[in-house]
């Protein structure tokens, strides 16, 4: 994540402090709970979880870019394939984060913009094909911005239907109405001052917060006794899924259970196939099957199975229903609204059944001023007011990645379900689980709120800086555009890192040996360290370092991730060779169970290619249903209409 954060001229840019360790804590929960629904087994369960592998895990779009692509250079702050403009820009108050994609999307961002020079340029079309223009068109939106407040601007983009937000900072945060409306936030005392931190982003009807639990339903026995289970079964055997999702979220959260052994049933239709897809919508392209070329949905959708339904036809939405009273979950990151009006609500499948699990993953929940606000993962990142926090202060807010809500909402999602499924298990009820995948970005606001409550000031932006490790960045190495990150946060990783440096005058020198007196000089430091890291490669300097206890790391870039020899000897990623896709390097759960990978559960389903089987093997139809669906349009095997724009 780090090589694409921050100016093309000097280091990459790191995203903030204590991401890694939310985002690892958060896959060693799924760990535990996926153990303790799959029961005690015959013998002990040892869960061994990596951070760096969790973190890779949001990283999965860029490997699949540069897999397809080939790797690009770094683009710039807040510019990230292949999308443009992702962008902050500054307002007559505030700050405003766009993402316009779609064709519909840009002219209408044009046009509240009043640039028709860019509407109506053909080069501007199409995102990718917008890259040699970052500039002009970023010129061009500080040109516009400054008229209106960031509030004005954010209002005209719902109404518009164009991906736009405030990007708020602490103080936004705190005050912000949403977060307050929605109580995202919980109060806690420190001694004698109160402060508001950002809640779990679990939203679970059925198991609210342990301070919310009566003495008598914690206690409560479970409904079923949990039986052994074998050491080499899956903890999730058993579990069947039906997936509405589509993108990244969703399908992350459901290839992650679907990893630990569930049954995932995706649900498609030809006119309106997983996003991911990227279906390229001409004649010829479909007839040699290019919407099974993606990586990217290869990646997302292993292991599951394909059925095709129509749901816009009452004929889909009917089997959909059928097919949901054969599961025990069902997902779905549809826009708020959506799947009520299409009769696939929590309040229609739950009807005459209390065991049914639901996940919701919208983008700011219902019943709100922001509800109607168009999202992708990047919005997610731009409306948490997480990029206040990041990049150096003569930068506008930085982004950390070009949709780090999907992954960030997908780990969070399973993690909810994993929970539910244990509620489950232990209750004998089902509930509905009501996520934002915005709140999911608010824990790692954390640090910063309690600053702007505990000092009355909003935090600093410091770059690659650190508020207590001296030195603590990104320097250059021999070759082009190669880094390593370095990090020392006590007395004697100082000592160790001069030590290998051979800086013989910092080590006697004892007033470099506190972080403090260090800072006073970090300029001089960075220079020295950066002089002895240019006649290093990345991989030498980290080596030499790491083996005298310095934190350190190459900054890979995408196409170098799956060749790191480190995570190449743990294996964490599946070699796989799928038709039309070909060969590629896919993550897998970022843990060891008793020192082995849980094994990979299958390819990723081919459009529609499980629809038969699973309509005569699970729901009793016969084959000649079938036939008549495809002949109804309600299943089909390909792409059959383009999907209306915006």
């Amino acid at each position: 994540m780090v090589y694409h954060v921050g100016p093309t001229e000097g280091p990459p840019s790191f995203p903030g402090d204590h991401q890694a360790a939310l985002i690892g804590g958060l896959a060693g929960y799924c760990a535990g709970m996926a153990a303790l629904i799959g029961g005690p087994p015959p013998l002990p369960q040892r869960f061994e979880v990596s951070i760096l592998e969790a973190i890779i895990i949001m990283a999965e779009l860029q490997i699949c870019n540069a897999e397809t692509r080939g790797q690009l250079p770094r683009l710039g702050v807040n510019r990230f394939v292949p999308t443009c403009p992702v962008s902050i820009h500054r307002c007559k108050e505030g700050w405003i984060g766009i993402t316009p994609i779609n064709p519909a999307q840009w002219q209408s961002f044009c046009a509240m913009l009043e640039l028709p020079e860019l509407a109506s340029d053909p080069a501007l079309k199409i995102p990718r094909e917008r890259f040699p223009h970052a500039a002009r068109i970023e010129a061009a939106c500080d040109t516009r911005f400054p008229l209106r407040t960031a509030e004005e601007w954010a209002e005209l983009g719902r109404k518009h239907r164009v991906p736009m937000v405030i990007v708020p900072d602490a103080q936004g945060i705190l005050d912000h109405p949403i977060f307050n409306a929605r109580h995202s936030l919980a109060s806690l005392t420190h001694g004698d001052k109160p402060y508001r931190v950002p809640l779990t982003p679990f939203r679970l009807q059925e198991t609210p917060p342990i301070n919310q639990l009566d003495a008598a339903r914690e206690s409560a026995p479970p409904a079923t006794p949990l039986p052994p289970v074998e050491d080499d079964i899956a903890p999730l055997a058993g579990v069947r899924v039906v997936d509405f999702s589509m993108g990244w979220a969703g399908p992350l959260a459901t290839r992650m259970l679907s990893d630990f052994g569930a049954e995932v049933i995706k649900i498609e239709a030809g006119r309106y196939p997983d996003w991911w897809r990227s279906v390229d919508w001409a004649p010829e392209a479909i007839a040699r099957k290019q919407y099974e070329e993606s990586k990217l949905f290869s990646a997302l959708n292993r292991g599951k199975k394909s059925v095709s339904l129509d749901l816009t036809k009452p004929t889909g939405q009917a089997l959909a229903k059928a097919l949901v009273e054969q599961a025990s979950v069902v997902v779905e990151n549809q826009a708020a609204g959506v799947m009520p009006r299409l009769g696939l609500g929590y309040d229609h499948l739950s009807e005459g059944r209390n065991d049914l699990i639901m996940l919701s993953m919208s983008a700011f929940g219902s019943g709100n001023a922001w509800s109607e606000t168009r999202a992708y993962g990047s919005v997610l990142e731009q409306g948490s007011g997480l990029p206040s926090f990041a990049g150096r202060p003569e930068w506008p807010p930085t982004m950390a990645h070009i949709a780090y809500g999907d992954p960030i909402g997908g780990i969070y999602g399973a993690a909810s379900l994993l929970t539910a499924l244990y509620h489950q298990r232990q209750t004998g009820r089902g509930q509905w689980i009501n996520n934002t995948q915005i709140e999911a970005m608010l824990p790692f606001t954390t640090p910063a709120l309690l600053i702007k409550q505990a000092t009355g000031r909003e935090p600093a932006r410091r770059g690659n800086r650190h508020p207590v490790m001296v030195p603590h960045g990104c320097f250059p190495c021999a070759g082009e555009d190669t880094w390593v990150a370095i990090a020392v946060a006590r007395a004697e990783d100082w000592a160790n890192l001069v030590r290998v440096m051979g800086r013989d005058d910092w080590r006697r020198d004892e007033s470099l040996c506190s972080s403090e007196a260090r800072r006073t000089c970090e300029d001089e430091i960075e220079a020295g360290i950066a002089a002895w890291t240019r006649t290093q490669s990345a991989a030498a300097a980290a080596a030499a370092l790491q083996s005298a206890g310095v934190a350190a790391a190459p900054v890979h870039r995408s196409d170098e991730v799956t060749q790191d020899p480190h995570l190449q000897a743990r294996q964490f990623f599946y070699d796989i060779d799928r038709p039309h896709v070909g060969q590629q390097w896919q993550t897998g759960l970022p843990l060891l169970r008793n020192g082995a990978r849980y094994p990979m559960r299958g390819l990723a389903p081919f459009l529609g290619s499980d629809t038969e089987a699973v309509l005569t093997t699970i729901m009793g139809r016969d084959a000649a249903e079938f036939d008549q669906l495809l002949t109804d349009g309600v299943a089909s095997l390909a792409p059959t209409q383009l999907r209306q724009a915006g």
